[in-house]
């Protein structure tokens, strides 16, 4: 009997010193997960970022085994004490009581930690605490996120603290993730100097810069759709079937208290480099392997693979607008009376991938801000019968449409036409019925679809950082998409912000910004133009269907044309060209000067066309005006004149003529370019002058008031900075008024003041230098369009 009870305290011993170990080893194989959120207290991670962490907080720990541990450092540059209390108060705004999840939040809360970091020893101080924490509590460290929600600015030096101070070390299987927020550079120069920068101190697989609307079920949908439908719709996906693919998103929002960023980036650089371009990715890509199996990796290299297979857009590609209240918010958020932008609030760009399997197929991307909807969606459309089988004459669209977002459905919907294989059932959705406007939605019947909706609709930020946490790379933008996206769109934006824009209200915006396009060309229309949408090869003929009013003595006793911009513009190059085909055939050579500024754009465009007809060869190219800046720099309008024309036509090197006597250092003399002048053009007489008016009524760099900056019969004169922006070289009226030709070119709305001030005759060159030109014999001529002379268009 007593070995029997001997032997029985020995193995309950042995039973509770294993059970003992197994709790301790248990508690040595915990692990954690720092996560550091830098800019905790700012816009983002109010909205957002504080949410989303506490959902994976309540995803991801297990309160019972302990399993897995997440701790949450909330990071500014406020002072501890001062920081502490703002954090208590944005989590308790962030994260509201909800029933049943009492516990979670109050154990997320005591999991969060405020600390200031602000110079590279507050870096280097949470990091060696971490270290001793995770010593001390005999834990095992997974990873560290850093989730950076601060200004771009400020990610190279954040970058470096972390690099020097935070890195795990490489012997050890701890990761480190860093999270980046866009904009990722304004265009391929400033992007490749931020990515080199950020790859100095990390590798690509440890870099995550965020596009949220990849973390959005809406856009995730696209390639889970084409990787469960491959064996009904990929034979469909190309250009044999598919007529047409639409991307759109538009927000009903101003710009409003944002004008400060948006000013610098616009609506091309805000939405379309990087979220529509994404989308497009991945509609248009080649499938991974999925009968086989592929990874992150695999998707970002096919998404980069379509992007670099993009066809650069041209200027005949885009057009833009601006919505009227733009520049009164931008006054108010600048508290600056005089401040001005052609920033664009809208844009309609039309692209093309040079591939065979959409090898001329259009695709229409479309984005603007205090629109009538705030909606966003993808639209595929296929070729006319291709699948109507039968009733050939009432046969509805055939389409597939990803809903993303918004508009009348409200949340993220596949919807297929009837006339197309039945989509397979879509684990996690299911078969919806929606009732939107007595059946309509999106410009269809709800009744001729099938249509599939998420039983769960997660918000962006949740999926994104829950993604970070799991190491999913292919909900984000990697390096080489990045900068081959940036490839893409960087001549366009350039080109874009010169551009004038068509102002809109939201009230009339979908007929304001109407617009029709046709093979490679995108245009507004207005009413005369839009009856011939159906006849798209008419668009184009030479008066482009879009009658000019032309009067002899129409403005200020000369010869006025006045009609949409476009016709408008379209009448001045041809008057170009036949001006310099009478030239050459006369004298032998052509002599043109023209403008800076966004004025003259739309009219290189259409010159740039003409590189059989003009007589290119005999042509010498002059500038009005130009800053004194290198003939590189984004302000030269050198550079805009060769961006957007001179590249585009055989014109000989030395019949270009710039205004400034060092091209790369941007030194101005004005007295070369007046002996340049005098000594190749025969009697100093330019053939042809095409000129801007700013709404002060200045013309070339002569602006109100600037007699005392000119010397007296001069041809080229120098205004100094100060005066003026910078330093500038400019033509002067002596000159111009020996012009064989001058053409004034008036734009859009906000040339109506000045318009008004000057057409009754008025002389004042002081206040109105445009009306120091004084030529006689139909020389001068006014081109308006109909928003800068509306006066004239109630009489047409």
């Amino acid at each position: 009997m007593a070995f029997y009870c001997g032997q029985f305290i020995y193995q309950t011993v042995v039973v509770l010193l294993f059970i003992c170990g197994y709790a301790r080893l248990g508690a040595v194989n915990a692990s954690r997960t720092n996560i550091v959120l830098v800019g905790a207290t700012g816009n983002l991670a109010q909205k957002y970022l504080w949410r989303s962490l506490f959902n994976l907080h309540t995803k991801n720990t297990n309160k019972d085994e302990n399993e897995h541990q997440l701790k949450f450092f909330g990071a500014a540059r406020n002072p501890v004490d001062e920081g502490k209390n703002l954090l208590h108060q944005i989590l308790r705004n962030a994260i509201k009581e909800q029933a049943g999840y009492e516990d979670q939040r109050e154990e997320f809360f005591k999991n969060c930690r405020y600390v200031q970091l602000k110079r590279e020893n507050d870096y280097a101080s949470l990091c060696k605490s971490m270290n001793e924490e995770i010593k001390q509590e005999s834990v095992t460290e997974n990873g560290r996120i850093f989730y950076l929600s601060v200004p771009p600015f400020a990610y190279s030096s954040i970058a470096s603290y972390i690099s020097n101070n935070c890195k795990p070390d490489r012997n050890s299987k701890t990761w480190i993730r860093v999270v980046f927020e866009k904009p990722f550079g304004k265009d391929l120069q400033t992007a490749k100097d931020l990515t080199n920068k950020l790859r100095h101190y990390f590798d690509e697989d440890q870099i995550y810069m965020v596009d949220h609307y990849l973390g959005k079920i809406g856009v995730d949908q696209i390639l889970q759709f084409r990787l469960e439908n491959a064996l009904l719709y990929e034979p469909l996906w190309n250009r044999d079937y598919i007529s047409r693919i639409e991307i759109i998103m538009t927000e009903e929002e101003n710009c409003a208290e944002r004008t400060e960023f948006y000013n610098s980036y616009g609506v091309i650089r805000d939405v379309m480099q990087n979220h529509l371009t994404e989308i497009l990715a991945l509609v248009c890509m080649e499938l991974p392997p999925y009968q086989t199996g592929f990874s992150a990796s695999d998707i970002r290299q096919l998404k980069a693979d379509l992007i670099g297979k993009l066809k650069q857009p041209r200027p005949t590609n885009v057009i833009i607008g601006q919505y009227k209240d733009y520049v009164s918010h931008l006054r108010q958020d600048f508290k600056d009376i005089t401040k001005e932008s052609n920033v664009s609030t809208f844009a309609a760009v039309l692209l093309y991938v040079n591939n065979p399997r959409w090898k001329d197929v259009p695709i229409v991307m479309v984005a603007g801000k205090e629109l009538t909807e705030r909606t966003a969606y993808i639209r595929i459309v296929f070729k006319d019968g291709v699948y109507c089988l039968s009733n050939q004459t009432n046969c509805p669209a055939t389409e597939i449409i990803f809903n993303i977002q918004g508009g009348s459905l409200g949340f993220p919907t596949e919807i297929a036409s009837k006339a197309l294989p039945q989509p397979m059932p879509r684990p996690g959705w299911q078969i919806t019925h929606p009732i939107v406007n007595s059946g309509r939605s999106l410009g269809i019947r709800i009744s001729d679809y099938y249509i599939q909706s998420p039983k769960m609709n997660p918000d962006a930020y949740t999926v994104v950082v829950d993604a970070v946490f799991s190491g999913r790379q292919d909900l984000f933008v990697s390096t080489e998409n990045l900068l081959l996206s940036w490839a893409l769109w960087t001549p366009l934006v350039h080109y874009a912000d010169k551009m004038i824009p068509k102002l809109y209200n939201k009230a009339n915006s979908n007929i304001t910004l109407r617009f029709i396009y046709y093979k490679d060309r995108i245009v507004f229309t207005d009413n005369s133009t839009y009856i011939h949408v159906n006849r798209p090869k008419n668009l184009y003929s030479k008066d482009l269907n879009q009658p000019v009013k032309i009067e002899n003595q129409g403005f200020r006793n000369q010869t006025l044309f006045l009609g949409s911009s476009d016709a408008v513009v379209n009448n001045l190059m041809n008057d170009i060209l036949s001006t310099a085909i009478a030239a050459v055939r006369d004298r032998n050579i052509f002599h043109i000067a023209f403008s800076g500024g966004s004025t003259p754009l739309p009219l290189f465009q259409k010159l740039a066309l003409l590189d059989k007809t003009m007589p290119w060869s005999k042509c010498h190219v002059w500038l009005v005006d130009e800053r004194c800046v290198p003939v590189t720099d984004s302000r030269s309008n050198f550079k805009s004149l060769y961006d957007n024309l001179l590249r585009y036509v055989d014109i000989p090197y030395y019949n270009i003529h710039p205004a400034i006597a060092n091209q790369h250092a941007g030194f101005c003399d004005s007295s070369y370019y007046e002996r340049e002048i005098v000594s190749i053009i025969d009697g100093s007489i330019l053939d042809y002058v095409v000129l801007g008016v700013g709404s002060d009524g200045h013309v070339a760099s002569l602006f109100p008031g600037f007699q005392s900056e000119v010397e007296d019969n001069s041809y080229v004169n120098l205004v100094k900075k100060g005066y003026v922006d910078t330093d500038r070289v400019t033509i002067t009226l002596p000159l111009l008024n020996k012009a064989r030709t001058i053409s004034a070119l008036l734009l859009g709305e906000r040339k109506q003041a000045i318009v008004n001030d000057i057409k009754d005759g008025v002389v004042d060159v002081n206040r109105y230098p445009v009306t120091g030109i004084k030529m006689s014999g139909g020389r001068l001529k006014w081109f308006f369009d109909y928003d800068a002379f509306p006066d004239m268009k109630v009489q047409k």
